[in-house]
């Protein structure tokens, strides 16, 4: 996940370095479709007689980012607020052992700081719904939480031409299995995406 983002880092910062875009005004409303990459992987910790043991050294699984978001610009030139609404397949990898593939609808709810023309930090909750969880064609959902809670970081940056480039991750703080009689197993989905969409606007 860390490579991930660094090489997303880069890439954003190259396409934007001469780039310029303009303020909305205030009380518009704009839609933006959205398509990228998604990365998702495992993070969790189990309580044994030796003590708590954590885990997260298991690889990623890529798949697919896809959706549509919707932001309102206030009358603070600096800030708006955005929900969107993303299909996202996350998931995970362990050596010698199939990718484990957990597949959500996630629900961004974002506040967005504009700290310069058209370049966005972003931090909100994003409540997710798991659709889907299998692991070499076996069903494994009856064991995860259908709900999911995470807390979404990101930044962005709007070209003239209305295109944007979106980097994410978002760190799961709900377990996405389902307790043993002991809580003794905690698992945590965490994800990030990289997407490009387009703004246009509504009002």
């Amino acid at each position: 996940m860390k490579k991930f983002f660094l090489m997303a880092v880069m890439a954003v910062a190259c396409m934007t370095a001469n780039a310029q875009n303009s303020r909305h005004s205030e009380g518009s409303i704009t839609l933006q479709p959205m398509i990228g990459i998604s990365s998702g992987n495992l993070r969790g910790e189990y309580k044994g007689t030796n003590g708590t043991i954590k885990y997260d050294d298991d690889d990623y699984r890529t798949g697919l980012a896809i959706g549509a978001e919707a932001e309102y610009y206030t009358s603070t030139h600096w800030l708006s607020v955005s929900a969107g609404l993303m299909y996202q397949q996350q998931g995970w990898k362990e050596k010698n052992v199939p990718t484990a593939k957990t597949d959500y609808i996630n629900i961004p709810i974002l506040v967005n700081f504009y700290v310069a023309k058209g370049f966005a930090l972003k931090i909100g909750l994003q409540p997710g719904f798991l659709v889907n969880a299998d692991q070499d064609g076996v069903d494994f959902k009856n064991q995860c939480n259908t709900f999911n809670l995470a807390l979404p970081l990101g930044l962005s940056y709007t070209f003239k031409n209305g295109i944007t480039l979106d980097l994410r991750g978002a760190a799961s703080l709900t377990n996405m299995n389902k307790n043993d009689a002991n809580g003794d197993i905690k698992w945590y989905g965490d994800a990030g995406m990289l997407t490009i969409g387009y703004k246009f606007s509504l009002k």
